[in-house]
């Protein structure tokens, strides 16, 4: 399984240990993959001590900070056996992870984690996460569930065709409803949802990103815009000749000019920012530059139980 630490976390290390056991008790094989986003000194110190005490965690590097999707996509890559579950422990209980890997094991593909509660954050993130939630439903054709969290399982074949998806800005929630396995919805309440640290910038980028990335319906509606504001415009020049060639007392028209010149490099902008903004997108994809780049891996001093088997197996 893949844990996301996150910021301001007390004692990760102890999180990390109990969920260790309570795995240790169903499987005897298996992996716990943290990956090192941005971690302090001192929880980075209490990994490291982890390691000596506890078998088959791995710990992964980040040359630099990047999103939490980056430090997803980063475990899953590096992570082995049947099923692979990720979870943010600072809210995902031990008993979530297991029942997640039930579901696995039962014959679902994907499994999506769903807060029975509220996910915290103030009244312009809950805002604004149901109108992009909204947005993908309606526009985008992606069924995200508004209080969707990052816990979330995948067989071997789901997480490899996760991989597959070659892509710099790749988004979790979104791919596992791209790669075509059926998601099943997992509903459970989280450990204290208020304590969420939700910024509206950064989510307000990210949300940018997956559509431009996802879609080209940003694109498609300001072509729209156009076409329409070129009818428009169509209409208003024929306007202009009848009254000219009808009336006789003709005056310009500086408001009016104004108005139609204001009007028309208001829609010129807001075409070359969508099209600044696709090209944007090519240049970074045609660049095909890493995500992340790990520095350092680091292991449990065992790291699997049986040296023969390196796959998830039930106990």
């Amino acid at each position: 399984m893949i844990a996301i630490i996150d910021e301001g976390m007390l004692d990760p290390a102890a999180r990390l240990r109990e969920l260790g056991r309570a795995v240790m008790t169903r499987y005897r094989n298996y992996e716990i993959v943290v990956v090192d986003n941005g971690l302090s000194v001192d929880t980075m110190i209490a990994l490291r001590d982890l390691l000596a005490e506890e078998p088959c965690f791995r710990v992964l590097r980040l040359a630099r900070r990047s999103s939490i999707d980056t430090a997803v996509f980063a475990g899953l890559e590096a992570a082995i056996g049947d099923f692979v579950v990720i979870s943010a422990i600072a809210y995902d209980r031990q008993e979530h992870v297991l029942d997640v890997l039930d579901l696995l094991r039962d014959g679902h593909d994907v499994v999506q984690g769903e807060s029975r509660g509220p996910l915290g954050g103030g009244p312009f993130a809950r805002a604004g996460r149901r109108t992009f939630y909204w947005y993908n439903r309606r526009f985008l054709d992606v069924d995200i569930p508004a209080r969707s969290t990052y816990l979330t399982g995948l067989t071997r074949s789901a997480a490899n065709s996760l991989g597959a998806a070659r892509r710099t800005h790749r988004y979790l929630r979104h791919l596992i409803r791209y790669i075509g396995y059926r998601v099943t919805s997992y509903r459970y309440d989280l450990d204290n949802p208020q304590a969420r640290r939700i910024k509206p910038r950064p989510r307000l980028t990210d949300a940018i990103e997956m559509v431009s990335s996802y879609s080209t319906h940003p694109l498609r509606v300001v072509t729209l815009v156009g076409v329409v504001a070129g009818l428009l415009n169509l209409l208003y020049a024929l306007y202009v000749i009848v009254v000219t060639l009808v009336s006789t007392h003709v005056t310009q028209g500086w408001p009016t000019t104004s108005l139609q010149l204001s009007a028309m490099f208001f829609i010129i902008c807001t075409v070359l920012a969508v099209q600044a903004e696709y090209i944007g997108r090519i240049l970074s994809e045609s660049r095909r530059e890493p995500g992340y780049v790990i520095t350092e891996e680091l292991e449990s001093e065992t790291l699997i139980t049986e040296r023969e088997r390196l796959n998830v197996a039930a106990a």
